[in-house]
């Protein structure tokens, strides 16, 4: 599925990898079908995350509350603490253009990509999102073996400032070269831990 990532080419980009290893393949194979089930289950990501780093909803192609499985021009609406998007009605928003599955005898993926988009409910062509629509998060779980990985890869993240008045720009320029020096890493690689842990840990 890395093959599916896009390349980078302009901006700034992260690799945010989380990894366990299980003592038998059995063990693995077990747990990440429950990881699955946590992975695309975005309405609970800040469980995992931590609530203070951002809130994850997915939302259906009409930007409702979904509970279903996530599919492709499904959205996620993103809440990042402190400096709320005035674009967004306070929401950042990306669209789903990929969800895949992969099974094999010994490894299994799974593989979602996002790119920002505008606000469904406005449909006015502005990007709702602190970086342009050329960037893409890409998360990713994988199987194999015994080894399990858990992956955000981030790609061509540049702030988006077109056709937005002075404040919008300062709020994106400020989330996204904080997100780009570290804060961007951080709340991946909470994610990415924080899926790979077993419920009593």
């Amino acid at each position: 599925m890395y093959h599916k990532v896009p390349k980078q080419t302009e901006g700034n980009c992260s690799d945010n990898i989380s990894e366990r290893i299980f003592d038998t393949e059995k063990e693995a194979a077990d747990f990440f079908r429950d990881l699955k089930k946590r992975f695309f289950d975005v309405n609970s990501w800040e469980l995992y995350a931590g609530k203070e780093k951002a809130e994850f909803s997915l939302r259906n192609p009409g930007g409702e509350l979904s509970l279903d499985f996530p599919k492709v021009n499904d959205y996620l609406r993103i809440k990042v603490p402190g400096l709320h998007n005035p674009t967004g009605d306070s929401y950042d928003w990306v669209r789903l253009e990929v969800v895949e599955e992969e099974d094999h005898e010994t490894s299994q993926t799974a593989y979602m990509r996002v790119r920002p988009c505008e606000d469904p409910h406005k449909k006015n062509g502005k990007i709702a999102h602190f970086f342009t629509d050329s960037a893409t998060s890409n998360f990713l779980i994988k199987r194999e073996g015994s080894k399990i990985t858990a992956a955000v890869l981030a790609r061509n993240e540049i702030p988006n400032t077109e056709d937005l008045n002075l404040l919008e720009k300062l709020r994106n320029n400020l989330v996204a070269v904080g997100g780009m020096v570290i804060g961007s890493k951080f709340q991946w690689t909470s994610l990415t831990d924080g899926l790979l842990k077993k419920d009593e840990e």
